[in-house]
């Protein structure tokens, strides 16, 4: 199995794959396992992290919860709930925030394999949670983002909700329950491949993932 991975990966020197899923569902171990894995093969991967809110959104949002009119809990990292008048204008922000990395991401796909934790899906999930917009994919971003989505190649890491509460015990309640749905939906178009978490160690986890990156 091993050696099969190796040689897809060696011959596509472009090699990228994201990981894609809630909070606490283990991408990010999933993601440090691989890298070791092949690492320990030979072959350099480059990580790349993606937030929910990067530079200059995260700075103005951290700006904005100063202010009664923003304070809220849609965001419950920064304490900010976006009015619904201005949540087209923050859909710009946080999309300009997010195109640096998605083009540096491409960028370095060039040049060695790329394992992404967090991907476009993940920023999808995050504009329509945090703004309470489940309409966002039919707006002309959220459309374009969907397209860039199912470009990547996507695993979703997931696991049961309960054990999802209990990894991410930092993460509120209702925000990681929209979180959870808003994947489950989404991963039926978006995701190439699941792995569900529930009953996994990080090397049973890592032993699936290597079977579906063999797959085409």
């Amino acid at each position: 199995m091993a050696a099969g991975v190796m040689i897809a990966m060696e011959d596509a020197h472009r090699f990228t794959v994201c990981l894609s899923g809630p909070d606490g569902s283990g991408k990010t171990t999933l993601v440090k396992y691989l890298r070791s894995y092949l690492l320990s093969r030979g072959v350099y991967a480059h990580i790349s992290w993606f937030r929910g809110s990067h530079l200059f959104a995260s700075l103005l949002a951290r700006f904005l919860s100063r202010f009664a009119a923003f304070k809220g809990g849609s965001n419950p990292y920064y304490g900010v709930a976006v009015p619904n008048r201005l949540r087209s204008v923050w859909i710009v922000v946080e999309f300009f925030s997010l195109l640096p990395h998605y083009l540096l991401r491409r960028l370095l796909s060039k040049l060695h394999p790329v394992i992404g934790d967090r991907g476009v899906l993940d920023f999808i999930v995050w504009i329509i949670v945090t703004l309470d917009y489940p309409e966002f994919l039919t707006s002309l971003i959220g459309r374009f983002l969907a397209r860039l989505s199912a470009m990547d190649r996507a695993v979703y890491v997931t696991a049961a909700f309960e054990v999802l509460r209990k990894r991410a015990h930092g993460t509120p309640h209702l925000f990681l329950l929209k979180e959870w749905v808003c994947y489950n939906v989404l991963a039926k178009y978006y995701a190439s491949y699941t792995i569900d978490t529930t009953d996994k160690t990080p090397k049973g986890a890592l032993g699936e993932l290597l079977k579906c990156l063999q797959k085409p």
